[in-house]
């Protein structure tokens, strides 16, 4: 038998046509009509192709059309067949199929093959195929393969590296004035961190111990410059005693455009920690009493003492003259009147002449 093959990257199955009488399905017992199928599932194509549903009509619509269903077969193609092979899907190629063979009459033929589920209804992997103008010549077998394209089930790919993180350190801790301050005296203190990763550094200041503060812990400067980051805090205690702080030092991370804590980004503690004392002293030791203007002096060589705006220190008077149990109070205060002269010395015994 002479075979005539077409071949059409269409999209959808493989059919046959072959040369003869009127276009026609031959049924049991001669008669025309359709063939019933059984489905079977397509387990292995990854597909939710189950068959075909093939349709072929004469070109321009005019003439007899003929429906047919067809299952998967359970081979696939080209099956190490010779004549299929590198004709046109390389021989080592393995594709899912279903075959419909037919007769008709010479002449021209459409064709249109529809992928369909298990239910019979069409699949919503992949798409129907067409061949147009398919010649049917008398006394030849014109074999005609279309392609149905399906959809992948599209893949993405993942990168995953793997980092180092080294959290910050604390580097160094300075003091201005001084650890030892006075009563409402503003106390600045600055800490220097390094992150090795160069990671930006966020500086977080608390109290941790001591009395009611009068102002602070306030953060006043944060800069950074590679890996070394410096942030300074300023707080002005109102009573004599020993106050606490803590400094915790953070390296960041972006997150939806934002900078985040990298512990809290990675759920593990990436920080630095140190907790230091301001010690507030009663500064009555180091003024003197002038008694020709009946004001309070610092000693001779004792730095000027900056106060927080607003805040004022426990006055000998109001202390002395308080009946705290350590109080004499009959000999500072006789009469609840206050005697600085028996508290400081003389300034005019500590100041030099003129001042």
């Amino acid at each position: 038998m002479n075979i005539h093959r077409h071949k059409w990257g269409l999209v959808v199955a493989a059919g046959c046509l072959a040369s003869c009488g009127v276009l026609q399905e031959p049924g049991p017992g001669g008669e025309r009509g359709g063939a019933s199928m059984e489905l079977t599932v397509d387990i292995t194509g990854g597909s939710d192709v189950s068959g075909f549903l093939f349709e072929i009509e004469r070109c321009g619509g005019n003439g007899e059309r003929i429906e047919a269903r067809r299952s998967l077969e359970d081979l696939r193609i080209p099956g190490m067949i010779p004549t299929l092979e590198d004709n046109p899907l390389d021989r080592s190629s393995a594709h899912l199929f279903s075959d419909f063979f037919t007769v008709a009459e010479p002449g021209c033929y459409d064709i249109r093959v529809q992928p369909l589920q298990a239910n019979g209804e069409p699949s919503t992997q992949c798409y129907e195929g067409r061949a147009t103008s398919v010649q049917v010549r008398a006394k030849q077998t014109t074999e005609v393969l279309i392609m149905s394209q399906c959809e992948a089930d599209h893949t993405g790919t993942l990168d995953v590296i793997a980092a180092l993180n080294q959290p910050p350190v604390i580097v160094s801790m300075e003091y201005s004035p001084s650890k030892f301050i006075f009563e409402c005296e503003e106390v600045e203190v600055c800490v220097t961190a390094r992150d090795v990763n160069a990671d930006p550094m966020r500086f977080e200041f608390e109290q941790v111990g001591g009395q009611a503060l009068y102002m602070g812990p306030e953060l006043v400067r944060e800069e950074q410059d590679g890996e070394l980051a410096r942030a300074c805090m300023k707080a002005a205690p109102l009573w004599n005693g020993t106050y606490e702080f803590r400094v915790r030092v953070y390296d960041m991370v972006h997150e939806n455009g934002e900078l985040v804590r990298m512990e809290d980004f990675v759920g593990r503690p990436s920080h630095a920690e140190m907790v230091f004392p301001v010690h507030t002293n009663w500064d009555i030791e180091l003024e003197c009493y002038d008694e020709a203007t009946g004001e309070f002096h610092l000693l001779p060589g004792v730095r000027e003492i900056q106060r927080a705006p607003g805040c004022n220190p426990i006055w000998p008077a109001q202390f002395y003259c308080s009946p705290y149990k350590w109080d004499d109070v009959a000999r500072t205060c006789p009469g609840g009147v206050f005697q600085p002269q028996e508290v400081y010395p003389a300034c005019d015994e500590v100041l030099p002449a003129g001042n």
